[in-house]
């Protein structure tokens, strides 16, 4: 008794932590707004893509999202962002319509995390994938895919659960990368063992407020990654 009654106890104060980070995030998304350029004449346009990780939910504002900082590094490209809270990559198809007639000279790409977290079946996943490559392709020479780092280091997911976040996210990263070979588009491997990971050696410094989206340390954590892609791509900022 005296161990169901520890074991009751901590799987209440579990599913109520979890409510509260989730709540949290909810807040950050709500107030989340996406980092943009407007400039209509610019010769170098840049289309941004994805999930709130695009939105830029958890940073302390717009700028110090990864739009935020790329937008800083091509301070007169035209900047397109077009993410939105909750998407998962079968939402991306939608996405692109209404600018298949267009040309971009880059676009990012950052999807995945909410494949993780929902369990979206592996083989459909892929085949979304493959179609948001593929409508990517037609409009751009210049593709770069993100996911995500290891979800499981996230704190807002019960303790005993973590392993599950970390094993699925493996097998997404195992999904995108060879599709994103196949389909000429760069990958950025944001995956990393635990003690190489900052997100997990450093929560409370790269998580935000609700330990799953990325705070704006953590934000430019992965920017630096994308920007050892973009560096070897010589774009031409105009």
């Amino acid at each position: 008794l005296p161990l169901l009654a520890l074991f009751l106890t901590f799987a209440v104060y579990q599913f109520f932590r979890t409510r509260h980070y989730i709540a949290v995030g909810i807040a950050q998304a709500d107030l989340a707004v996406p980092y943009f350029q407007e400039k209509p004449n610019a010769n170098f346009r840049i289309l941004i893509l994805g999930d709130s990780t695009v939105v830029g939910t958890g940073a302390e504002d717009p700028e110090h999202s990864v739009a935020g900082y790329l937008g800083k590094d091509f301070q007169e490209a035209e900047l397109v962002n077009l993410g939105v809270n909750g998407t998962r990559t079968h939402g991306l198809i939608e996405r692109f319509e209404g600018i298949q007639d267009q040309h971009f000279d880059l676009i990012l790409i950052h999807t995945g995390g909410n494949d993780i977290v929902y369990f979206t079946d592996y083989e459909a996943l892929a085949a979304d994938l493959a179609s948001v490559l593929d409508l990517a392709t037609n409009i751009s020479d210049n593709i770069v895919l993100l996911s995500c780092g290891d979800v499981g280091t996230g704190l807002l997911f019960p303790y005993g659960t973590r392993w599950i976040w970390t094993h699925r996210t493996k097998a997404v990263r195992d999904i995108f990368m060879p599709i994103a070979e196949a389909k000429g588009v760069h990958y950025v491997d944001l995956m990393r063992t635990r003690k190489n990971d900052p997100f997990a050696q450093d929560p409370d410094l790269y998580y935000s407020d609700d330990y799953f989206h990325p705070s704006g340390a953590g934000y430019l954590d992965w920017y630096e990654h994308v920007k050892a892609v973009l560096d070897t791509l010589n774009l031409q900022k105009h």
